[in-house]
């Protein structure tokens, strides 16, 4: 990895975009692969950005929720559902405003931040 930060501050990328998943932040029974590896994602997203921030690089790590698109057509929506339109929207304004963290929708960062509090034995129970 330090190779490639390297060659992404000589090059003068301004911008790296991760796009992560809510799932990354506790990672549930029913889809605990899929969240083990957003979390290890994140994780490595995390350290590249204190890597690459000396150099004037922004390291911007998106966290959509459900999202309706062909893959989970036929799923049921989980609340806070959003559209691919309303993602590309949150990751402009994300790229934009040079931020490193964001939410599509928003308020799942409060719902995610609870969850992730809730003690293990009490989340196993919850119908996730």
């Amino acid at each position: 990895a330090p190779d490639a930060v390297h060659r992404l501050a000589r090059a003068g990328v301004p911008v790296v975009l991760a796009l992560s998943s809510v799932a990354g932040e506790r990672a549930r029974r029913s889809n605990f692969v899929y969240g083990s590896t957003k979390a290890g994602m994140d994780a490595f997203y995390s350290g590249l950005t204190e890597a690459l921030r000396p150099h004037g690089v922004t390291v911007t790590v998106v966290r959509p929720g459900f999202v309706h698109t062909r893959m989970t057509a036929g799923r049921k929506p989980a609340p806070l559902s959003t559209t691919p339109e309303a993602v590309a929207q949150v990751v402009v304004d994300a790229v934009r405003n040079r931020k490193e963290l964001v939410w599509a929708p928003a308020p799942l960062r409060f719902v995610m931040s609870a969850l992730r509090h809730v003690p293990r034995p009490v989340f196993r129970r919850l119908p996730l």
